[in-house]
């Protein structure tokens, strides 16, 4: 018994020093002008040091938690502090070690805008491209540990694939598990090209033909059909499928119109009617400003006329007055 609590007070007091670490380096980047003024590399170092300080701390955690479950150590708040701590330590890292802080080449350097990564939710068909530009990002970023990269990996997950990982240590080892978790559950190639065929289906109609309605409408055709291509799936022989779904969602005078022009010499396909789509959208676009431009001047005219007619009337009726008393001038 006596070497058991030997044990314990021999752990606590190794966190104590872990903890007091990690504390000294939470004050150090609460400054924010100590962490501008210091050099990249022991900007570096300092953030290595964090990791190991952190891991160590964790080690001494689940030793002391196997001897005594009534450990009241509040694990959140160091969490909470280390995160801290290299949230700022990377982006210091990365501003520091970026090309555009060359002092002979900055000033002639355009700033790039920042590439967002967007949260996903577990929709199949936004898996590759989310997991395409987080690679690029983040993934093959060789100045972040693996501890960090699963850190940003869940900070762009949402709902189920959130759930999927959450759960997971913060250890080097889980990030490259955590990928394989999600590639597991979202690559499905089937259930993507059900995605994007469920789209062609679920299109809003086109109720007024207007050049804006059409020409989201065909973009979102033409997106859906890209997809379909990317992933390999041969979609030549699926026109008379896909224009009899998009046939019924067109208004009735476009698609009256689209039957009267297109030829009978040869079979529909959809890149002709996307096309007389777009020349529509065009055509409609480009009558709207005449057609305005005839009603403001009809409407012109017509005061004009109105006017000039009610002044001669007046002059005429007031001749007449001056005169004997004869019956006022027709239609006046």
């Amino acid at each position: 018994m006596e070497n058991q609590e030997s044990l314990i007070k021999q752990l606590k007091a190794s966190r104590g020093y872990a903890k007091a670490s990690m504390t000294r380096l939470y004050s150090f980047v609460l400054n924010a002008e100590d962490v501008k003024l210091t050099d990249l590399s022991i900007l570096q170092a300092k953030r290595s040091r964090l990791v190991e300080l952190f891991k160590e701390y964790e080690s001494y955690n689940k030793q002391i938690l196997a001897l005594d479950e009534k450990d009241p150590e509040d694990v959140a708040e160091i969490e909470g502090k280390y995160f801290k701590i290299l949230t700022v330590l990377n982006d210091a890292v990365m501003e520091k070690s970026s090309p555009n802080t060359s002092t002979s080449t900055c000033a002639f350097k355009t700033k790039l805008p920042t590439i967002q990564i967007n949260t996903f939710t577990g929709k199949y068909s936004e898996y590759m491209p989310f997991i395409n530009l987080f690679k690029a990002i983040i993934h093959n970023d060789r100045s972040i540990d693996n501890v960090q990269k699963l850190y940003y990996l869940r900070s762009f997950l949402q709902k189920e694939p959130l759930d999927l990982i959450k759960n997971l240590p913060f250890n080097s080892e889980s990030y490259d598990e955590a990928l394989n978790l999600l590639n597991s559950r979202y690559n499905h190639t089937s259930k993507i090209i059900n995605e994007h065929i469920n789209s062609l289906l679920d299109l809003n109609a086109i109720y007024k033909s207007t050049p804006s309605n059409i020409r989201e409408f065909v973009s979102q055709v033409k997106q859906c059909l890209a997809s379909l291509k990317n992933l390999n799936v041969k979609t030549e022989t699926w026109d008379p499928i896909i224009l009899a779904i998009l046939y019924r969602k067109l208004d009735s005078y476009t698609s009256r119109a689209y039957q009267l022009e297109r030829s009978d010499a040869a079979d529909p396909t959809i890149e002709d009617f996307l096309l007389y789509l777009e020349r529509r959208a065009l055509a409609l676009e480009n009558v709207e400003p005449m057609t305005s431009g005839k009603t403001h001047h009809r409407a012109a005219v017509v005061n004009v006329a109105a006017a000039s007619e009610f002044k001669s009337c007046k002059h005429y009726t007031a001749a007449r007055s001056a005169s004997a008393s004869a019956p006022a001038a027709a239609g006046c």
